[in-house]
């Protein structure tokens, strides 16, 4: 699978050096570079030179679009055509993943937020005090169903400090999920429902909606 930093680097760029094509096709470097020269001189395909860094070096990097990709391998090695395309398509599906994952970010904070507002609404309503726990054993609760365990056994398994915002470390289908049950969580609460059966419920909205899904992104993480 491509690392998370060239996926970072072509979601600034949009397209793909030439050391990531050698790399595809086991050719060397120079050998790329040469037929990259040689189809801008003849005006098949466009060369963007980039400068960047490798092993504390300053190395010029040429890169190409989807299009002009594909015909350079063309002229190297047609056999890797699927390769190419293949390529193309996990690192614009792992781009689209990373944006959704911002969404879903955003949306479990204000929903957070929103969960949050109401304990207080319906604490204050009861005539009762609002404790930092009452808070805390929410986000207890959709982190043990989300995860199976709470923020701090996370962060200890993961060896993540108390500086470290757990949705930072969550994949985009766990935030997604994460903001969901906040949502239905904070519906329940304005409802009367109790701990045990607000767990029960959202126990059911996991199994229903997204057991499957975090099965199936793991393995394609982990792939």
């Amino acid at each position: 699978m491509t690392s998370k930093k060239a996926v970072l680097a072509f979601a600034k760029t949009k397209t793909m050096s030439h050391s990531q094509i050698a790399d595809l096709l086991g050719n060397r470097n120079d050998v790329v570079k040469r037929t990259m020269e040689r189809l801008q001189e003849k005006g098949v395909i466009l060369v963007t030179p980039m400068v960047v860094r490798v092993r504390g070096k300053e190395v010029t990097e040429y890169h190409v679009n989807e299009r002009d990709s594909y015909i350079v391998v063309a002229q190297l090695s047609p056999e890797f055509t699927a390769v190419i395309i293949d390529q193309w398509q996990e690192l614009k599906d792992r781009v689209n993943q990373l944006e959704q994952g911002k969404i879903n970010r955003a949306n479990a904070s204000l929903n957070y937020v929103a969960q949050g507002a109401m304990i207080k609404h319906t604490r204050e309503a009861e005539g009762k005090e609002c404790k930092f726990w009452h808070f805390s054993n929410e986000a207890d609760l959709l982190n043990a169903i989300v995860l199976g365990e709470t923020a701090k056994q996370h962060r200890e398994r993961h060896g993540f400090d108390k500086t470290v915002n757990l949705r930072d470390t969550l994949t985009p289908i766990q935030l997604e999920c994460l903001s969901v049950l906040e949502v239905n969580n904070t519906a329940f609460i304005s409802a009367g429902l109790d701990f045990d059966m607000r767990k029960e419920l959202l126990n059911k909205i996991l199994d229903r909606d997204f057991t499957q899904r975090l099965i199936d992104e793991h393995m394609r993480l982990e792939a």
